[in-house]
């Protein structure tokens, strides 16, 4: 089949880490059918570009809401690109409100995929989206909604036609030969995630001076950057624990994992996640985790491969720790990784979307052949 993914979230050669989770879904898709992506830039003034990135063919336009006539270039744009598409495929809410009216008029079979959790906990994100968390009920007007985590799932279905939610989980895409533990004494430790409130780098922080003031030796690798770098240099020096902790920074999405094999386990006490992928990217490099139980990847996070901390304290989280590197000092890295590596292959997400697909075609009542005449 013919599909045509349109997201207002993708990467591109200027921001490779945007949204590396709707490229994996695109690259899974295309595997068994011809994919296109439209890739809808909000508030940009960038001129539109055609490129192939990532081995998928990209066209990339902007849409300015203080350009009145960008929008109307847009929705003749999406009417001539899903006439000759068997099924639209939006990810991201934002794309579902670009999409909405043109997937209407076309009536061309429509699944939307969806990642963030600020449609399932709208008073979690900052700013005007509280006030306009009424403009949900749009998942209402696609076939399907997929949702990446089970927890995500039955909060869709609250929005979405009935029985229209369905599981397909984010791709772990990781072929790496696996490593084994790092040797020595010193307990190391990896972090992905930004530098923002959500993450709680303090608390990782404070968790760490935790460990220290009882006797391990332990380092933390935080990768990525944020707006609270600062602060967190400044309780990394108030607490004397500049050999203890590590502030990386950004890294491109492929060499994260160089610092989950660096390490014995994995550890961000993360405020709230749906599918969690560095979690899951770390399981997938043979490495256990220990991370707060506040999401819907306890899909996969569960005793056999990790610790989910009750109480996100800093004396908590580091008890937790400890157990941690105790339990799983004597399980081979792929105890842990190949079934992270199975559930969540290209091949294995791939699959669940033909699943969809063919759901929705039937549904519709939609064919090649009936829709072209």
């Amino acid at each position: 089949m013919r599909i045509l993914v349109v997201t207002t979230w993708f990467p591109s050669p200027g921001s490779p880490a945007q949204a590396p989770f709707n490229l994996e879904h695109a690259k899974a898709i295309q595997l068994r059918h011809d994919v296109r992506v439209l890739h809808v830039r909000l508030g940009s003034r960038q001129p539109p570009a055609a490129e192939s990135y990532a081995g998928l063919p990209v066209q990339r336009v902007s849409l300015d809401p203080r350009r009145p006539w960008t929008a109307l270039a847009l929705l003749r744009l999406l009417l001539r690109e899903s006439s000759t598409a068997d099924v639209l495929h939006t990810m991201a809410f934002s794309s579902a409100l670009v999409a909405a009216l043109p997937a209407v008029l076309r009536r061309t079979p429509w699944v939307h995929s969806e990642h963030w959790s600020g449609v399932t906990n709208p008073r979690n994100v900052a700013g005007m989206w509280p006030h306009f968390a009424w403009l949900r009920w749009v998942l209402r007007l696609p076939h399907a909604v997929t949702g990446v985590t089970s927890e995500l799932v039955e909060k869709l279905q609250a929005f979405a036609r009935p029985q229209a939610a369905v599981l397909v989980p984010c791709v772990v895409a990781n072929d790496r030969p696996l490593q084994p533990l790092p040797a020595g004494e010193q307990l190391r430790l990896a972090a992905v995630g930004g530098l923002v409130p959500g993450k709680r780098p303090l608390l990782a922080i404070r968790t760490i001076a935790a460990l220290k003031e009882s006797g391990h030796d332990v380092h933390l690798s935080w990768v990525g950057d944020g707006p609270l770098r600062g602060e967190a240099e400044e309780l990394i020096d108030g607490l004397k624990l500049g050999g203890n902790v590590t502030l990386v920074g950004t890294v491109p999405p492929a060499d994260v994992f160089a610092y989950f094999e660096q390490a014995h386990l994995f550890f961000l006490p993360t405020a709230h996640e749906n599918f969690f992928t560095s979690a899951a990217e770390a399981l997938s490099a043979g490495r256990a985790v220990v991370v707060p139980r506040v999401g819907g990847f306890t899909d996969y996070v569960t005793a056999a491969n990790g610790v989910l901390v009750d109480n996100a304290s800093p004396e908590s989280l580091a008890a937790a720790i400890v157990a941690a590197r105790g339990t799983f000092a004597g399980v081979e890295p792929s105890t842990i990784a190949e079934p992270i590596r199975a559930r969540f292959s290209r091949t294995s997400v791939g699959r669940l979307f033909e699943d969809v697909y063919g759901r929705v075609v039937a549904t519709t009542g939609q064919t090649e052949r009936s829709r072209r005449g």
